[in-house]
């Protein structure tokens, strides 16, 4: 993440779970009683007051993670099954999507998930600024050239509300 979008997402951008019909609360249900969540780009880190100690939120932008540091610097201080990137791997070039696609790769054990939300590259959000964040524009395409790449299944990709897309990889 660049410092424009540091300062978009931190200045200007709130969350609004209630609107996704797949990747908003209801997403909590796929989450298991032993799972060992890592909310990557956490913003406000909502999800934190259902999971509790089960989830670790990083987010370089928002002082509500649990940590305040971005995905391409995290290192992993526990293991998690579970991961979720819910708009947080989502901006900038192929290769820069690439490389944290391949780092999320590496520190997953065969059985984890991935659940995903993704934008199809559109500045469709409502908030000042939003006209310099560079959105990677995601497609049913790129997930199943990235599962194939990197040892994922593609266990489920659907629309979610909008142009979003829903997606769920497990690792190989």
């Amino acid at each position: 993440m660049n410092e424009t979008e540091l300062k978009y997402f931190r200045d200007s951008w709130t969350p609004d779970y209630s609107k996704f019909k797949l990747t908003g609360w209801a997403l909590l249900d796929k989450i298991k009683d032993d799972d060992v969540v890592l909310d990557i780009g956490c913003g406000f880190n909502l999800f934190k007051q259902k999971l509790g100690h089960r989830l670790w939120g990083i987010d370089p932008a928002n002082k509500n993670a649990d940590e305040m540091i971005s995905w391409q610097n995290y290192i992993p201080h526990t293991d998690f099954n579970v991961y979720l990137a819910l708009g947080s791997i989502n901006f900038g070039d192929y290769q820069n999507v690439e490389f944290q696609v391949a780092k999320l790769a590496h520190h997953c054990k065969p059985g984890d998930r991935v659940y995903w939300r993704q934008n199809p590259g559109t500045a469709d959000h409502p908030w000042k600024g939003v006209e310099e964040v560079r959105f990677f524009p995601w497609t049913r395409k790129h997930n199943r050239d990235f599962c194939k790449k990197y040892s994922f299944t593609l266990a489920e990709i659907k629309q979610d509300t909008g142009d979003r897309l829903y997606a769920q990889w497990i690792k190989n």
